[in-house]
C-alpha cells in the first residue's frame, strides 16, 4: 500500500456517505455506502475478510469518498454511480432498479401515485425514497389514508368502497372545489417539508385514537410522525417537477493558499457524479484561479447544466446563482462540506507531491545541466504487428500534466516500418506544426526507449534546426518491463527506485504509454468492427 493511500485512510471522516476504491489508473473498482465511512473502509483490512475482498484490496491504489447528509442520499448516490460506472467488483444493478417516488398528479382531480419511473406522470414528485428506516410502500399507504384523494385511475360513474370508508372525497358523485385540492396539496407539501404544524395535528389524532382504544390506527399515526421527522433531514426529498433543470452545485474550501473545489452534478434531480480538484494559487488570486478552473471544466464538458449554484460568485462561462433560502441551499452547503473533507484528506498528500515534483525537477535540471525545465514533451508509439500504427504525445508544464496539450497521431507513411521510423514521423509533424504556428517549444523531450529512440528524435531536431534548443533523453526498462534508467546521448544513469526523480519519470512513462494504448485500442476496435 502506498504512502498516500495510508495517509488518506487516516483522514476519512466519521460521516455518512459513499466511498470508491480506485485502481492503478484511477479506474473505479468498487462503490459502496456507509453510515460511518471511517469504520466501513477500515473493515476491509480485517484479517477475516472474504477472498473477493482480499482480491479487491490487492488491486487498490487510491480511495475517494463523498459525504452525504444521511443514509437516504448515500443510497441514492451509490445506486446512480454503480449504474453509471459499472465497477468490476460491484454486483451490478439493473437499469430499472430505481428508488421510488410518491407523486401528486396535476390532474383536475389529483391522485397520489407510487412509482419508480420518473417523468411517467405529470405532477409533483417527492423523492427518491431510499432509506431503510421505514418501508416506502407502507408510507405511501398511510398517505393514502390521511389524504382522501381519488384512488381510481379512471373516475367511475358511481361511488366505490373507498368513498364509503371515507378514504376518498368522491369526485365520481361530487363536484369538488379547487380550494379543497389546494388545501390538500399544501398539506402534502408540509408533510414532506417536515413542518411542525402537521406533526402537531398528527400527534393530536394519535392521542384521540388512543383514547378511543383504536390502537392500530394510533400506531399508524405514530409511524407517520416518525417518517415525517426522518424525511425532514433528507436533502434529496424535495419537491420535483418534470421540467426541473439539470444543475451543477459547486463547493469550495480554501486554506494556506490552496483551495479544494467540488462539482456535484445533479441530473433528473439526483446527484449522479462528483468531480474533485485541489489546486495551489498565488498572490491572492483565488478568484482568478477558481474562475480559470471552472472555465476549463465547462469548455471540456459537453453536457452543460442550465444553472450552477454556489455560495461564492465567480466569473464563469455559465451564470452562477446564489441559492439564498431555497431548496438548493442545503445542497450547496453539503457541497462545501465535501470540499472541506476533500481538502483535509488530500492537503498533506498534495503538498508532499508538490515538494516531490519540485525536488525531482531540480535534480533532473542538475543532471541535464538545464536551468529551468518548464515544458516537457514525451512521446510513445503503439501498434500491433505493424497494424493500426499510432503515436502519442503528452505534455508537462512546470511538472504538472496538461491534458489540453496532449496530441494523438495516426502514422501516415505506409512505406516505413519500425517504431524508430514512426517516432521520427510523429516528432517531425509535431515540431513543424509548432514552428509554423510560432508555439512555445519544450526544454526537454522524453522518449519511451533507449539510445536508438533518442538518436531518432535528435536526427529530426537537427533537420528542423532545433537540436540546440531542445534536449532529448530516453527512459529504458529492465527485463521486468519496469522503468530503470535515464538514457542520455553519452551515458545511461540507473535510477534509484526509491527516489523522487524515479517516481516522477516513471509517472511520465506510464502516462504516455496509457495515452498511446488508449488511442491504439480505439483505432483497432473501430477497424475490427468495420
Amino acid at each position: 500500500m502506498n504512502e498516500e493511500l495510508l495517509f488518506k485512510l487516516t483522514k476519512i471522516p466519521h460521516s455518512t456517505g459513499i466511498y470508491k476504491w480506485l485502481g492503478k489508473d484511477k479506474q473505479i473498482l468498487y462503490i459502496g455506502k456507509a453510515k460511518d465511512l471511517f469504520v466501513r473502509v477500515h473493515q476491509y483490512f480485517d484479517s477475516n475478510v472474504s477472498i473477493k475482498t482480499k482480491e479487491l484490496i490487492n488491486n487498490v491504489y487510491d480511495i475517494d469518498f463523498i459525504v452525504t447528509k444521511n443514509e437516504n442520499d448515500a443510497l441514492i448516490l451509490e445506486n446512480s454511480l454503480i449504474i453509471q460506472y459499472k465497477p468490476k467488483f460491484n454486483i451490478l444493478l439493473k437499469e430499472n432498479n430505481n428508488y421510488p417516488f410518491i407523486i401528486l398528479t396535476d390532474e383536475k382531480n389529483p391522485r397520489l401515485i407510487y412509482t419508480r419511473n420518473f417523468n411517467k406522470y405529470s405532477g409533483i414528485y417527492y423523492g427518491p425514497l431510499a432509506s431503510s428506516i421505514f418501508k416506502k410502500y407502507d408510507l405511501y399507504k398511510l398517505l393514502q389514508e390521511i389524504f382522501p384523494l381519488r384512488k381510481c385511475e379512471k373516475i367511475p360513474n358511481k361511488k366505490c368502497l373507498y368513498y364509503d370508508m371515507k378514504l376518498c372525497v368522491g369526485p365520481c358523485i361530487n363536484d369538488i372545489e379547487n380550494s379543497f385540492y389546494e388545501n390538500i396539496k399544501k398539506q402534502v407539501q408540509q408533510f414532506f417539508d417536515g413542518k411542525k404544524q402537521i406533526i402537531k395535528n398528527l400527534v393530536l389524532k394519535e392521542k384521540k385514537e388512543v383514547k378511543l382504544l383504536n390502537f392500530e390506527q394510533a400506531q399508524k399515526y405514530k409511524v407517520l410522525i416518525e417518517s415525517i421527522k426522518h424525511i425532514k433531514n433528507f436533502e434529496s426529498i424535495i419537491m420535483l417537477s418534470q421540467n426541473e433543470e439539470n444543475i451543477d452545485v459547486i463547493g469550495i474550501y480554501e486554506k494556506n493558499s490552496i483551495f479544494s473545489l467540488i462539482i456535484h452534478r445533479y441530473r433528473k434531480n439526483v446527484l449522479f457524479e462528483c468531480s474533485k480538484y485541489i489546486e495551489e494559487y498565488y498572490d491572492n488570486l483565488l478568484e482568478d484561479s477558481i474562475s480559470s478552473l471552472l472555465n476549463l471544466y465547462y469548455l471540456e464538458n459537453k453536457n452543460k447544466p442550465k444553472k450552477i449554484y454556489s455560495s461564492f460568485i465567480f466569473f464563469s462561462l455559465i451564470p452562477l446563482f446564489l441559492p439564498k433560502k431555497s431548496k438548493y441551499s442545503k445542497i450547496v452547503e453539503n457541497a462545501n462540506e465535501n470540499a472541506k473533507s476533500h481538502f483535509q484528506s488530500n492537503y498533506l498528500v498534495f503538498q508532499k507531491l508538490k515538494e516531490r515534483t519540485r525536488d525531482a525537477l531540480k535534480e533532473l535540471e542538475e543532471i541535464l545541466n538545464i536551468s529551468n525545465i518548464n515544458l516537457i514533451h514525451s512521446f510513445d508509439i503503439s501498434n500491433f504487428f505493424e497494424n493500426d500504427k499510432v503515436g502519442a504525445m503528452i505534455v508537462l508544464e512546470n511538472g504538472e500534466f496538461n491534458k489540453k496539450l496532449y496530441r494523438k497521431f495516426i502514422i501516415k507513411n505506409v512505406e516505413i516500418k519500425g517504431d524508430y521510423w514512426y517516432l521520427e514521423e510523429v516528432v517531425r509533424r509535431q515540431y513543424r506544426n509548432m514552428i509554423q504556428n510560432d508555439q512555445q517549444l519544450p526544454n526537454l523531450i522524453i522518449v519511451d526507449g533507449g539510445i536508438i529512440q533518442v538518436n531518432s528524435v535528435k536526427k529530426v531536431l537537427e533537420e528542423l534546426k532545433l537540436n540546440e534548443l531542445i534536449m532529448v533523453v530516453g527512459l529504458s526498462k529492465d527485463d521486468k518491463h519496469k522503468t530503470n534508467a535515464l538514457v542520455l546521448e553519452k551515458e545511461t544513469i540507473i535510477l534509484n527506485k526509491k527516489s523522487g526523480l524515479y517516481f516522477f519519470l516513471y509517472n511520465i512513462q506510464e502516462e504516455v504509454h496509457r495515452f498511446a494504448i488508449s488511442f491504439f485500442t480505439k483505432k483497432h476496435s473501430e477497424k475490427f468492427i468495420k
